[in-house]
């Protein structure tokens, strides 16, 4: 009864906007509006549609048909809805499944459920991760029947998980694998398990070499330094100082468990605990295109490990506590969210009313101050992107990373490809007054003052801005400017 009641408060946030204030969020949505009007014969010339069996294309495909009863929007936040659903109730049900009755999966659940790489919007990501922990769920279940249907249902999952999201078939597979290693008793029964999981896996690389599907983004890069640190910082995604709150929080409660001898700790457990632990030290922090690649193990461990403790209460005032504390923990963080996202709703309207005064097919190019490194605006760095429907704009922020989106830069717009994920970013004012000067510049900004018709600054408004730029209209949280030729 308290992890429905906490799971029903933590939707309020979702429920109570009809865009969601997360960074990546917007940039989905405004290639939904773009799949959605082509769909409708009212394409955006600047884009093509492109579609191809890519992996991570689970929004792109359900979005655009849940479009044909509701709007876009609310489209959009239902499969938002429907993926913090399938986390949670996935969380609990491998609990369940694994010792037979919920005790702490709910609650872990729901002190994940507004962490840093949910909280991004990778929507994706947490829809993947809700699938596959259904589909450990189901491994687990079935995994003494017979070795055909056990191999037939692994490859479903592994197709599904396939299209919705790439790190979240990884977190399957690192699961499932860390939990047969712990089972197997001799060498027949390895072999028998590593056939029925390699199977799918050889295929589908097969596949991506065969079609060409596979993403072009090859950068790996580490950032060990910040290994140490993201547990504290994982937390909230808009106030550094709450996460680390939250994460010493939840630091102590994890202390307070083990001083009281709560949690025992099963050979599943351990395998899957140190599995997750390497996988999380090696895995680097740019992965195919894709940042912060290490973080998301963080919260996918959150998810899985609570269902392999065993729990034992000494005493009902010891369990009152702990209950306190996480409730606590939960309550704090949606009530800042839900604070947060209410704050950017007139934001996100006058965004919205800006696209009014841009001149129709024109190029738009996003910008931010070098100072900009407040949590609190990162939600606005692509909110301009929405002007991809509302303005029939062309906005190169728009992700169209190839092997991850059906969405392409149209050919005559070859030239604003983005040569690092990261470029997708606002550009900052010094790398335009860089360009401006001749020296070095992303590709695609080297010659804004001519190749773009409006520049949009987002976040905190710099005290100096380069020349020739005449202001049409200031938010709270966005300049617009004309760029003169």
């Amino acid at each position: 009864m308290l992890v429905g009641l906490l799971f029903a408060a933590s939707l309020v946030p979702v429920l109570s906007v009809e865009t969601p204030a997360m960074i990546d969020y917007v940039n989905h949505l405004a290639r939904m509006h773009l799949l959605v009007d082509a769909a409708a014969g009212h394409p955006n010339p600047a884009y093509e549609i492109d579609w191809q069996l890519y992996p991570n294309l689970a929004i792109d495909l359900i979005v655009p048909l849940a479009a044909r009863f509701v709007s876009v929007e609310t489209a959009t936040r239902l499969f938002l809805l429907v993926s913090q659903t399938l986390v949670v109730s996935g969380a609990i049900a491998l609990e369940l499944k694994v010792r037979g009755r919920h005790q702490l999966s709910g609650f872990a659940a729901l002190i994940a459920l507004y962490s840093l790489p949910f909280l991004w919007g990778l929507l994706n990501w947490e829809f993947g991760c809700g699938v596959a922990l259904w589909a450990i769920v189901f491994w687990i279940h079935f995994r003494g029947g017979p070795w055909v249907f056990l191999v037939g249902l692994h490859t479903c999952f592994f197709i599904t998980l396939f299209f919705a999201h790439l790190f979240a078939l990884g977190i399957y597979g690192l699961t499932i694998g860390c939990y047969e290693a712990s089972q197997i008793r001799g060498y027949p029964q390895a072999v028998r398990i590593f056939v029925a999981m390699a199977f799918p896996a050889v295929a589908a690389y097969l596949f991506l070499v065969w079609s060409g599907g596979a993403p072009e983004q090859q950068d790996f890069t580490w950032w060990f330094g910040l290994k140490l640190v993201w547990p504290l910082m994982v937390m909230n995604c808009y106030n550094i100082s709450l996460s680390i709150a939250l994460g010493v929080s939840v630091a102590g409660l994890l202390v307070f468990l083990g001083y009281h001898r709560i949690l025992g700790l099963t050979r599943p457990a351990v395998f899957i605990g140190s599995g997750f632990l390497v996988v999380y030290l090696l895995m680097p922090a740019r992965l195919f295109g894709s940042a912060y690649a290490d973080v998301r193990l963080i919260p996918a461990i959150m998810l899985i490990l609570p269902a392999f403790f065993t729990v034992h209460w000494p005493s009902a005032a010891v369990r009152s506590v702990a209950a306190l504390v996480a409730v606590s923990i939960i309550l704090i963080n949606v009530a800042n969210v839900a604070s947060v996202w209410s704050a950017y709703r007139s934001d996100y309207a006058e965004i919205i009313m800006s696209f009014g005064l841009l001149r129709a097919n024109s190029t738009i190019l996003v910008a931010r101050s070098d100072v900009e490194a407040g949590r609190i605006n990162a939600p606005m760095f692509y909110a301009p992107t929405l002007a991809v429907h509302y303005a029939t704009s062309f906005v190169p922020s728009l992700y169209t990373l190839s092997g991850q989106q059906p969405v392409r830069k149209s050919a005559s717009k070859s030239a604003f490809e983005m040569q690092d994920a990261l470029d997708y970013l606002p550009t900052t004012i010094s790398q335009l007054n860089s360009a401006s000067a001749g020296g070095t510049a992303p590709s695609h900004v080297r010659a804004w003052r001519t190749d773009y018709d409006y520049l949009y600054i987002v976040g905190d408004q710099p005290e100096s801005i380069p020349d020739r730029l005449t202001s049409m209209m200031r938010g709270r949280r966005f300049t617009l400017y004309a760029i003169g030729k």
